[in-house]
């Protein structure tokens, strides 16, 4: 988790300081790790970000062919519900939760807004990170 947030914030430092256009290319970075897609009009200093990014978006495979998600809310949300008490139940949900690492993929909803930008750059006021290079 500190590995995402940390490549998100040096990603968004290198978008520069405005929310308007820097979501624009911030969701087009977040399509294109999503899409594996190429990158290849970002700037040259996010190169670095997008490959911590691209290579942990990787290891959702892993998880879509295990859980049939990749999102942590709805892993969270099954997990919540089942019933660990039950040792069959609890066996199960641990083999199929070892070794899989889900990170945030630059997306949070607040009904209709994508409000994850906006709290990365909360974060960056708050305790700004060196850029990765």
């Amino acid at each position: 988790m500190t590995l995402t947030r940390c490549a998100h914030q040096a990603l968004m430092q290198t978008l520069g300081n405005g929310p308007n256009g820097q979501d624009v290319v911030w969701h087009r970075a977040m399509d294109a790790i999503a899409s594996g897609s190429d990158t290849a009009m970002m700037p040259a200093q996010c190169k670095s970000a997008l490959a911590v990014l691209r290579a942990l978006h990787a290891r959702t495979t892993e998880a879509r062919r295990r859980l049939e998600t990749t999102s942590p809310r709805l892993l969270a949300t099954a997990l919540l519900m089942a019933n660990r008490t039950d040792p069959q139940i609890n066996e199960s949900a641990t083999t199929l939760m070892d070794g899989i690492r889900l990170f945030p993929l630059g997306r949070l909803y607040n009904g209709p807004t994508d409000i994850y930008p906006a709290l990365v750059r909360e974060w960056l006021d708050a305790d700004p990170q060196p850029v990765m290079t």
